[in-house]
């Protein structure tokens, strides 16, 4: 059937696209622990989805269970990226202020161990035209003095320290994968309505094909009225002669 192998191939490229927004968000997850990364988490849900649409397409047996739970998954999967793109992209790469690093002026904190995630602290000086502070910042921390508040300690600030990095020039790198990542997730999203519609399409269409299978199949079993009278009054009067 010629739509079913489409939707296959479709069903392949979105289950292509969600390990690919799984491997990228785990992969930008455990570059800093300043940044709670929440892409990963909708490919996840589309890959579960994407593999029970596989399954569903391919066997004949059980198809149109196959098929409602992979609508169900991936439906989940389309409201999560999209919280997910709002997450990342909006309160997360919209907070995160380049400017400073773009102009050099963020400090790289080391203890000169060869582990990046040592517990060392260090006390380091921050100052601006109208205060100055201390800034506590552990080993393996990428800091701007520009966009810490002193007034309250950094909180509600932007993010103005990022932990687990090797050098400040990672950071780039880091705003980057985020960005893609944001991209992968509004990829996903539409790729997850279409999945989603074409899946439901062909549900209905294997529902169709059963209920009419059934209707034949009982119609051609039961007995017409004409035939049922053609043996019963032979019957009554073959009884009536022999009387």
């Amino acid at each position: 059937m010629v739509r079913v192998r489409r939707a296959l191939w479709l069903v392949l490229g979105m289950l292509s696209m969600s390990l690919l927004v799984v491997a990228l968000g785990v992969y930008t997850t455990t570059r800093t622990e300043s940044l709670n990364v929440t892409g990963y988490t909708s490919g996840v849900i589309l890959t579960l989805g994407s593999f029970l649409g596989l399954l569903g397409l391919s066997l004949e047996e059980n198809r149109r269970q196959l098929l409602t739970a992979a609508i169900v998954f991936l439906s989940f999967g389309v409201i999560t990226s999209f919280l997910c793109l709002v997450i990342d992209g909006v309160c997360i790469v919209l907070s995160m202020d380049m400017r400073p690093l773009r102009a050099g002026r963020c400090q790289f904190y080391s203890s000169g161990s060869n582990y990046i995630y040592e517990n060392f602290y260090m006390s380091v000086s921050c100052w601006s035209l109208e205060e100055s502070c201390n800034l506590t910042v552990r080993s393996g921390t990428c800091y701007c003095c520009d966009l810490y508040n002193c007034a309250n300690g950094g909180y509600l600030s932007n993010y103005y320290e990022f932990v687990g990095v090797q050098s400040c020039e990672e950071v780039f790198t880091l705003y980057i994968l985020i960005w893609s990542l944001t991209g992968l997730n509004l990829v996903v999203f539409f790729m997850g309505i279409l999945t989603t519609a074409v899946l439901g399409s062909i549900k209905n269409i294997v529902r169709c094909r059963v209920n009419t299978h059934t209707h034949t199949h009982i119609h051609a079993h039961t007995p017409l009225l004409s035939d049922t009278n053609f043996v019963i009054f032979p019957l009554f009067s073959v009884t009536m002669d022999v009387k």
